[in-house]
């Protein structure tokens, strides 16, 4: 917890409150898992608004889906809100609950939130190259179901696994092994040192450019975001020394979104994710 912010609360709804936001711009990942992440780190039903499923109307509830393939596994993550209100969470309560299916396989899916009922996942086995995965709402006997198909696997062919990126390259351009159907967006982790010799770490996602052959990441507004998460993890202070080295693995995701229950709320989603990520060795001073 950042000091200088003397109620705790009002700094964790700052924080949940912008990565709903984020999400709902299109900024990056699930924000039914997102929601879920935010009330794990100490944000509750005293600034989200929660509501219990069965208390609403079917055409009230809106999905918030993820799914994912890794080494055969499918992977599912889940939440529920209210129409389009980001800062409302939809518990499932009464007869409610949520189920994933796919290659003959079904799973309920589990509170992962700790009890508060806010985010849910399940997994199952599926080898095939683009699983159709389908989550349901089930109330009582009835399904309401939402369906994506996972987009393909994918890699990196430029840079390499590993490169160096001198602030002086301009740009670093990302190439990949297939077309990019849907959306993609980068985020990125890093381990960087200060020119003073203090050092931090941060996730966060960055915004990338095209050009007509690759995906680009100017290394001016890399520099500029390095150093705007560097001094906001040292407490906002000005005088922040500049980043000197920062190790970074960036991840690159692409995901299309699906078809859902039409019972459902219009602003409901289901998305199909697909990642990758290679390490970059980055040097503000070269």
């Amino acid at each position: 917890m950042k000091p200088g912010f003397r109620n705790s609360r009002t700094l964790q709804l700052i924080s949940a409150m912008g990565v709903l936001i984020l999400s709902g711009c299109g900024g990056g990942g699930n924000p039914g898992e997102d929601i879920g992440n935010a009330i794990g780190q100490g944000v509750s039903c005293a600034f989200l608004n929660c509501k219990e499923s069965s208390d609403l109307a079917l055409t009230d509830i809106s999905t918030r889906f993820s799914v994912s393939q890794n080494n055969g596994v499918v992977q599912v993550s889940a939440g529920l809100g209210q129409s389009a209100n980001l800062l409302t969470v939809v518990r499932p309560s009464g007869s409610d609950k949520l189920v994933a299916s796919g290659n003959g396989q079904s799973v309920i899916l589990t509170d992962n939130s700790g009890g508060m009922r806010t985010s849910y996942s399940g997994q199952f086995n599926d080898n095939s190259a683009q699983p159709v995965v389908t989550v349901s709402l089930q109330r009582g006997a009835d399904n309401y179901p939402a369906t994506v198909t996972i987009p393909s696997a994918f890699s990196i062919t430029t840079p390499a696994a590993v490169s160096n990126l001198p602030r002086s390259a301009v740009k670093m351009r990302v190439q990949f092994s297939r077309s990019m159907p849907g959306y993609v967006y980068a985020s990125m982790s890093a381990n960087c040192n200060r020119t003073d010799g203090s050092s931090f770490t941060d996730s966060t996602d960055i915004n990338h450019k095209l050009d007509p052959d690759a995906y680009r990441i100017d290394t001016l507004d890399l520099d500029a975001v390095l150093n705007a998460r560097s001094q906001a993890k040292n407490n906002n202070n000005p005088n922040t020394a500049l980043v000197s080295t920062c190790t970074i693995d960036f991840t690159w995701t692409n995901y299309v979104t699906g078809t859902v229950s039409s019972s459902l709320n219009k602003y409901s989603e289901i998305r199909g994710l697909r990642s990758v990520t290679h390490r970059v060795n980055y040097d503000s001073r070269a």
